[in-house]
């Protein structure tokens, strides 16, 4: 062993060695505190001990004296997968195969969208970077280093949060004891058209503003709008968030379709010729509707090709979808001093809450039953967009970061929205439905999210209905056949698709596998997935 660290001793020193491994320590520790969602005091705290150690070592300290030798490179593979396992987690709030596989088939650009993203991804590899540049530096030729690498780079490989994630899919997804989903999913196509007057939808989503945001003990009054909306009708406290709901879409489908967003999947059985009509033979709440009558538009402030959205919107029956281009012409468009647009995304929440009461006014003239789907923009990641007016709000801005700002300023324009609708009568005979998409991704206060017991946001209200708070253990799939009969409708076994109504005090497939064995039945579907999609089993 000593004959190993004196190998190098004949060589020179390198100018500035002792900084190599300062800035080697500093991205190191980044990473690792990050990856870790840890304080960032951290990297101060564990700085003058990782340097010694560093600095013992000689890490850097000797120039090569020959030609570089082969097999310096190794270590950087484990290290580039945990840069994609890292870069996904910092920016999504989780790794997983299933979301990345589905977003992959779709277009991904919404206006500033994907320079957004695209500096924030440059921002977190920054660290990585200089972790590839300090070793190069100080293992490209140097015997030692380069063993030392070596040694490491097999056990980093199997303890990578990457190759564990991996294999944790692959290994859920084909396991031969799991619980098999058609024997649970029920044909929505036999509700029931409920007797008289069909009451209209208004259906409110609240980007990532779960339920867990009601402690203000830790978020203040965030919340408080939707504990005031909860006051007054039917609120589900139990809704977990299971596989293949964890974004938007998936979200939407999920409580609109009674299904996790099975997607076709870029390994096995590709069928892309497919995914223009996403989930064209899910028979979904907007599907019902019309064939009972009602006018239905889907409303969102971004652009609706975004991850596939209007694929959504086009094969399940909604008349009209309007989206950034249809809207953001009607309202101005906030811009940095580059002339960058501060909000990516599209318009304001404000503006989509304002359009929306125009659209229902008009809906409202009609002689038809309506349903309007409205999703919103402002608690998404990683900081939140916050709507020009709450800026002059003292009561918004007293709140201390951004995406607390942000969740209180949309929660205050929705029941400000609510209100509204409320006053000029264009609440009867109408069932409203406020609930979150999914859970929240990275932000400013995911450290504390992930301190709670995590729930989505789910309220109904509708006239008659009793104020109730429901703790029945569910997913976002049991959303869709409570929305049905709120509406009216007759469910055989009150389920759809894979959904158990919350109001029906039955036990959900949730409540009744346990949300883990719930999750890996999904991942290992292939029957309901290929129902959804029209794919033939001999396929």
């Amino acid at each position: 062993m000593w004959k190993f660290w004196k190998a190098d001793r004949s060589e020179p020193t390198r100018p500035y060695w002792m900084i190599w491994a300062a800035i080697f320590t500093i991205a190191v520790l980044n990473i690792a505190v990050k990856t870790m969602d840890e304080d960032k005091k951290l990297i101060l705290y564990g700085f003058p001990l990782l340097f010694l150690i560093l600095i013992a070592a000689g890490f850097g300290r000797k120039l090569s004296n020959g030609r570089p030798t082969s097999g310096w490179w190794l270590p950087l593979i484990p290290l580039s997968m945990l840069m994609i396992w890292y870069v996904f987690v910092r920016i999504f709030g989780y790794f997983s195969l299933a979301p990345i596989l589905f977003h992959f088939q779709y277009d991904m650009e919404s206006n500033g969208v994907v320079s957004s993203v695209a500096f924030q991804i440059a921002l977190e590899l920054l660290p990585f970077i200089l972790v590839f540049v300090c070793w190069r530096q100080a293992a490209r030729g140097h015997h030692r280093m380069q063993t030392l690498g070596s040694w490491l780079t097999v056990p980093c490989l199997l303890l990578n949060p990457f190759t564990l994630g991996i294999g944790d899919h692959v290994m859920r997804a084909n396991a031969s004891d799991q619980a098999n989903l058609m024997d649970h999913f029920s044909d929505a196509s036999l509700a029931t058209t409920p007797q008289g007057q069909q009451p209209n939808l208004i259906q409110i989503y609240l980007e990532s503003t779960e339920r867990t945001l009601w402690d203000e003990s830790l978020f203040g009054k965030a919340a408080s709008p939707l504990k005031r909306l909860e006051n007054r009708g039917f609120s589900a406290t139990g809704i977990a968030e299971s596989e293949m709901t964890n974004w938007t879409l998936a979200g939407h489908v999920a409580s609109n379709c009674g299904t996790p967003l099975l997607g076709l999947g870029a390994i096995d059985r590709n069928d892309f010729g497919n995914v223009d009509a996403l989930l064209p033979k899910a028979v979904c709440l907007s599907d019902i509707l019309v064939r009972d009558g009602y006018n239905l538009t889907f409303m969102k402030g971004a652009k609706l090709e975004f991850a596939g959205t209007d694929g959504f919107v086009s094969a399940h029956s909604y008349q009209k979808g309007i989206g950034y281009e249809q809207i953001g012409a009607n309202y101005p468009t906030r811009v940095n001093a580059l002339g960058v647009p501060i909000n990516p995304w599209g318009i304001d929440d404000e503006d989509l809450f304002d359009a929306a009461f125009k659209e229902i006014t008009a809906l409202s003239g009609l002689k038809k039953p309506f349903g309007v789907t409205m999703t919103t923009i402002g608690g998404h990641s990683p900081a939140g967009y916050i709507s020009r007016s709450c800026l002059a709000d003292p009561d918004v801005m007293a709140l201390p970061n951004k995406t607390l700002q942000a969740y209180y300023c949309t929660n205050k324009l929705a029941e400000a929205f609510i209100d509204k609708l409320g006053k000029t009568g264009l609440l009867k005979n109408t069932v409203v439905v406020v609930q979150s998409d999914h859970l929240a991704m990275r932000n400013e206060i995911y450290r504390q999210l992930k301190s709670k017991d995590r729930k989505n946001t789910f309220i109904l209200l509708k006239d008659g209905l009793a104020p109730q708070l429901n703790a029945t253990a569910a997913t976002m799939v049991d959303t869709y056949p409570t929305l049905l009969e709120a509406l009216g409708y007759t469910l055989p076994g009150r389920k759809a698709a894979l959904g158990v109504s919350l109001l029906s005090g039955q036990t959900t497939l949730a409540g009744q596998m346990g949300l883990n064995l719930l999750n890996d039945a999904i991942l290992s579907d292939y029957a309901v997935r290929d129902r959804l999609w029209g794919i033939e089993p001999s396929m």
